[in-house]
């Protein structure tokens, strides 16, 4: 026995501590599900079959549609222990330019992704492997402004992540969110410039929402986590790239573990 001793450490030794099959990549599933209007489709990260039931986060891209980036993203977050659908709002339109992009998301119809959004949430909550009241929402851009809409109209929605994001500065229209909601701002953005934020800052609190924080990195450029196809990032936007992903890792296990 004592001779194989050296051959179980060496294979301990190459194992990466705290790391369980669960933690695995999970590979993509492309799936669809029924929405309001025809069907909804996107990538399921689901990790092997008879787990228990988990947390579930829906991922929402930005306006260069579901790109190999996002899916990156959607795996991470998965990789953490949560079911997460990636859902496609484009529904297998491609974008190949920043006019595409800037076409695909000002032509998107509202009724269409707000069916597609509760179609999300409607699936994952019908999965056995998703534990119920412990559903939250991530989006990057334009995702990002369809992540706090989907939780306004949505009261199944425990979290909210919007990266970059329109807000809604109405107190009126927060009122019926149940989510809490987590913000994360580059201060070069003129989209959300700091009149905005305050804005949002203003009306969650006389909603009487928790803002579980609105963070601004300054010098980080608009699209910091999800840079399109030919941006070049700056050391400030890798940095706050990385410690974005800090706080979204943090805040998804405060919400719903």
């Amino acid at each position: 026995m004592r001779r194989c001793l050296p051959l179980l450490v060496l294979f301990l030794a190459g194992c990466p501590a705290g790391r369980g099959p669960e933690e695995s990549p999970p590979a993509a599933q492309k799936v669809t599900f029924p929405a309001r209007q025809g069907s909804g489709q996107g990538l399921l990260f689901a990790g092997r079959a008879g787990q228990a039931p988990r947390p579930a986060v829906v991922v929402l891209h930005g306006d260069y549609g579901l790109t190999p980036r996002i899916e990156e993203n959607a795996q991470r977050i998965s990789a953490l222990g949560y079911v997460v659908l990636a859902v496609d709002l484009y529904r297998g339109e491609k974008v190949e330019t920043l006019l595409d992009a800037h076409i695909m998301d000002r032509g998107l119809p509202d009724e269409r992704v707000k069916g597609d959004l509760k179609g999300a949430v409607d699936y994952l909550l019908s999965r056995d492997d998703v534990r119920p009241g412990a559903v939250g929402v991530v989006g990057w851009d334009m995702g990002g402004g369809y992540a706090l809409d989907a939780a306004i109209a949505d009261p199944r929605l425990r979290a909210v992540v919007t990266c970059y994001g329109r807000l809604t500065t109405d107190p009126a229209l927060l009122a019926p969110m149940k989510a809490s909601v987590l913000g994360l701002y580059a201060g070069l953005d003129e989209g959300n410039p700091p009149g905005t934020l305050a804005a949002f800052r203003k009306a969650m609190a006389k909603a009487g929402k928790r803002l579980a924080g609105l963070h601004v990195y300054e010098g980080a450029a608009h699209g910091f986590m999800n840079p399109a196809p030919d941006a070049k990032p700056t050391a400030a936007d890798e940095k706050a790239r990385e410690d974005g992903w800090r706080r979204i890792e943090e805040y998804l296990a405060a919400e719903l573990r």
